[in-house]
Parts: C-alpha cells; structure tokens; sequence
C-alpha cells in the first residue's frame, strides 16, 4: 500500500484520526499501534513519535471526547435559564453527544486504563465535564419544593439516567424492537431524549 501524503505537523492530527477509523470499523482488539501506522499509511515507527504506546493512544481519544462533551455542555451553562431546564438541557447535549460522537463516546467509558490517576489532564477535564451535571443537580434541590434526596445520590441517578439513555438510543435494533411492540411511539431519539430528560428533571420536585 502506498504511502499517504500528509503535512508533518499534521502527523499527530492523522494518526487521532486513523484510530477513530479502526474503532468506527472494529473494536479496541482491532487497535494497536502497528494497525494505526497501516491505516495511516505511514512508517511502523510513526505513531511513536506522539504515542508511547496503545494506552497512551487511547489517553488522548478519551481527553479529546471528553473535551468535546464538556465544551457542549459548558454552551448550556453559559445560558441563563432556571435549575430544572438546565438540567434537562445538559442531559440533551449528553445525549445528543453520545450521537454525535459514538466512537469517542465507546472509547470515553468502554476501556479501563491500568492507572486512571496518572493521567492528570483526563483526570481534570473528565471532573469538570461531569461538575456541571452535578453542580446543576445541587442547584435543582436546593429549589422550593425540592425532594429530600441525598445529593450524591441524585448526582449519580442524573448520569445513569442520560448515559444510560444515551446508550440505549445507540442501539437501533433496541429501538426498532420497542415500537414493533408499541412500548415505544414517541418519535424519533431527540424527542426521546427531549421527553426523558424532562421527565428527570421534574421528578427532582414535588
């Protein structure tokens, strides 16, 4: 296979790209770092010159997918709007991601690296992705009328119900098999989303 053309400094920005390919196609078996310089068509030598190995590979698609879900959700913030649709529009942005994004989503939660916290920078931009959900979740019971719910407990109902949700709509078969039975007839995954969410949020308060 001849070798692809490509500008030096973008060798890094290929080799990211090549790896979403190989998962788009196949599975983390199918990722290594000999597999990504034929993809590339580069040298074997090549990734090694950004990656020190797979693991650090991997590291990078997990901080670029993380990157990417928190600067969507940070748009959402930035917004003035009441505790409760907050909430309920994080969980759309963290669905609509999921969608978006599924071979950075896969990869994001799919492979457990062999010492999270050495990677400090994943560590940081992983906790301030999540703080918003989390924050707002805070905001919504502290509202009039708020359920007596542990906080660390809502927090953690809030993510199970988007991630959850989020991998659920990925799957069409799944889909198509809830409205062949008629347990599911409200539309296309945004509306889902839209309705679920919505409902979340509401059962925060009396």
């Amino acid at each position: 296979m001849g070798r692809k053309s490509y500008h030096h400094g973008n060798l890094r920005e290929t080799l990211i790209q090549s790896a979403l390919d190989i998962l788009k196609e196949g599975t983390l078996n199918d990722l290594s770092l000999r597999a990504l310089a034929r993809k590339a068509g580069v040298s074997q030598t090549a990734p090694y010159r950004h990656f020190e190995d797979k693991e650090a590979l991997i590291v990078v698609l997990k901080e670029e997918g993380m990157r990417k879900l928190g600067e969507s959700m940070q748009e959402i913030m930035k917004l003035e709007m009441a505790p409760l649709e907050r909430l309920q529009k994080l969980g759309m942005r963290y669905v609509h991601f999921a969608e978006t994004y599924p071979t950075h989503f896969k990869i994001m939660f799919e492979y457990d690296l062999n010492d999270y916290e050495k990677y400090c920078e994943l560590h940081d931009i992983s906790d301030d992705c999540f703080r918003y959900l989390q924050d707002t979740v805070i905001e919504c019971l502290a509202l009039p009328g708020a359920r007596k719910i542990d906080p660390s407990v809502a927090q953690l109902s809030a993510w199970s119900m988007v991630h959850g949700l989020s991998v659920l709509l990925m799957n069409q078969s799944l889909i198509e098999h809830m409205r062949s039975d008629h347990l599911l007839d409200i539309g296309e995954r945004n509306q889902i989303a839209e309705q679920v969410t919505k409902f979340f949020s509401a059962s925060l308060v009396k």
